[in-house]
């Protein structure tokens, strides 16, 4: 995936940089093409392309509420095997998937989702 940096191109006629959506999207296009060919003829390996790249890590608001969907994941499994988790150990599994958020995001992620999960027991 290339990186676009986080700007907003809700219209066609929005440009970031000197590149329009469009052609954004058609070098985007091309990249992964190319990335996809380097993978079916094993001059690259998905595992090391994984390794080595954190798709989100810089416009991440998309990744970094997955990473938080995930902890809450991780939270709910062990709570219900009777399993006590601290919140340095939920900011810990979002900060593997995203660098450098907040402690604040996280609890706000997690208290919405123990919110919604409150109401849908009741």
């Amino acid at each position: 995936m290339l990186f676009v940096p986080p700007s907003s191109l809700d219209s066609a006629e929005e440009v970031c940089g000197d590149y329009t959506r469009e052609r954004l999207e058609a070098m985007d296009a091309a990249f992964v093409a190319a990335v996809e060919l380097a993978f079916a003829k094993g001059v690259e390996s998905r595992a090391a392309a994984g390794a080595t790249v954190r798709v989100g890590y810089r416009n991440g608001q998309q990744y970094t509420e997955a990473a938080i969907e995930e902890a809450w994941r991780y939270l709910r499994t062990n709570m219900d095997a009777g399993i006590d988790v601290s919140f340095m150990e939920v900011v810990a599994r979002v900060r593997a998937s995203s660098p450098g958020v907040a402690p604040e995001r996280v609890r706000e992620g997690i208290r919405r989702r123990l919110f919604s999960w409150i109401e849908e027991v009741r």
